[in-house]
C-alpha cells in the first residue's frame, strides 16, 4: 500500500457463526491468530463514545493476550478527533474515505497489507474470526465508561471549561464547549470567563464572518465591533504567542494593538499564520464546531452577517479548572 508496497482490504466478515455466550470471552494466548501474522491495530476516537470503548478493551485484550498483536489507541475530544480522522483519511484514502466523524476509527495492518474495518461490528466479528474473542457486554456499560473518561480527562488537565451558543435568526441554538489554556494565559482566561458572567454577554451578536477565515464577537456595547473592554475594565497585556494559529477552532483575543486584549474575540476556520506573534490565542473548541462552520457559510455584507447571528453563556457547563481556582486562591 503506498510506498510501502502493501496491499489494501476491505474487511466484511460474515456473522460470528455461533450464538453468543453472553459477557466477555477472551482466549488463551495460544488460541487463535495462529496464522503467524503479526498485527498492528490503530484505533482513534472520541473520549465520550462508547463505541470507541468497546472496540479499545477488544485491541487491549488481544495485545496483552498475543504476542503477535499490538495496538495504538488514542482518544480525542470531538474537534480534535475530527482533525485528526481528517488527517488519516487524507493520508491512506481509498477505503478510508468512507469514514464518518460520528464514528471511531479502526484499522490493522500486518507486514503486507492493511486491513480497514467499516464499523464496530466489522472489527468485532475480525476479531472473532481471527482470535475467537467475544463480547456481549451491554452497551450502557460502555456508555458509563464514555462519560467516565469525559469527564476525567477534563479534570485531569487543569484547565477550564466552558460552553456558548450560537443562534441564527429565530433558530434553536447549538452549542459549543471550549478549553481554556488557563497555564499559558491565566489572566486572559479568567477575562474570557468573566465575560461569559455579565449579562450583556446574552444576546451579543456575531459582528463579523471572515469567510474561510475566523468568525468575530464580543462587542458587548451594541454589536457594531468598535467596542472591546475587558470584564474589569480596560485593556490586558499580551500573556503568550506560544500556541500558534495552526489549526481551525483555537478562540483568540481579537485587538488593535499590543497589549489591548478586551472583550472581542475570535474562532479560527483555517490555519492563520499571519496571525502569530499578534493575537493571542486563549484555548480552543472542543465540540460542536459544526455550529461555526455554519455560520461561516451565511451570507455577509462588509463580512458582517446579513441575518442575526447571536451568542449566549451556558454557565451549567462552566468548570473552573484547578490552575485557574489555585490563582483565585492566591488573590
Amino acid at each position: 500500500f503506498g510506498s510501502s508496497g502493501r496491499s489494501f482490504c476491505l474487511v466484511g466478515c460474515c456473522g460470528l457463526g455461533r450464538a453468543p455466550l453472553g459477557g466477555m470471552t477472551i482466549p488463551s494466548a495460544d488460541g487463535g491468530g495462529s496464522d503467524g501474522s503479526k498485527y498492528h491495530i490503530y484505533l482513534y476516537g472520541k473520549f465520550s463514545d462508547p463505541s470507541f470503548h468497546k472496540m479499545r478493551v477488544a485491541a487491549e485484550w488481544l495485545t496483552k493476550d498475543f504476542r503477535n498483536v499490538e495496538c495504538t489507541v488514542e482518544g480525542f475530544f470531538e474537534t480534535q478527533y475530527e482533525q485528526q480522522l481528517r488527517y488519516i483519511v487524507g493520508k491512506y484514502g481509498s477505503s478510508f474515505n468512507q469514514c464518518r466523524p460520528s464514528a471511531p476509527i479502526v484499522w490493522a495492518e500486518t507486514d503486507d497489507s492493511i486491513l480497514f474495518f467499516l464499523n464496530e461490528d466489522r472489527f468485532i466479528q475480525w476479531a472473532y474470526k481471527r482470535f475467537n474473542y467475544e463480547d456481549n457486554t451491554r452497551l450502557v456499560f460502555y456508555k458509563r465508561i464514555g462519560n467516565k473518561t469525559f469527564s476525567s480527562m477534563k479534570a485531569t488537565t487543569g484547565r477550564s471549561y466552558c460552553a456558548l451558543s450560537l443562534q441564527v435568526g429565530a433558530e434553536a441554538k447549538e452549542t459549543m464547549h471550549i478549553e481554556l489554556f488557563d497555564e499559558e494565559c491565566p489572566l486572559l482566561a479568567k477575562n474570557f470567563l468573566d465575560l461569559m458572567a455579565k449579562e450583556s454577554f446574552n444576546g451579543h451578536l456575531v459582528h463579523r464572518v471572515k469567510a474561510g477565515s475566523w468568525l468575530q464577537a464580543g462587542d458587548l456595547v451594541d454589536g457594531s465591533g468598535l467596542h472591546s473592554e475587558a470584564a474589569q475594565g480596560g485593556f490586558l497585556r499580551d500573556e503568550t504567542f506560544q500556541i500558534r494559529h495552526d489549526r481551525p477552532g483555537l478562540i483568540g483575543m481579537a485587538n488593535h494593538g499590543k497589549d489591548t486584549n478586551g472583550s472581542q474575540f475570535y474562532i479560527s476556520l483555517r490555519e492563520l499564520p499571519f496571525l502569530d506573534g499578534r493575537w493571542v490565542i486563549i484555548g480552543r473548541v472542543i465540540s460542536g464546531m459544526r455550529a461555526v462552520l455554519k455560520i461561516n457559510k451565511m451570507a455577509v455584507k462588509n463580512e458582517r452577517p446579513i441575518e442575526d447571528v447571536k451568542m449566549f453563556a451556558e454557565p451549567e457547563f462552566t468548570c473552573v479548572g484547578a490552575l485557574q481556582a489555585a490563582a483565585e486562591d492566591k488573590t
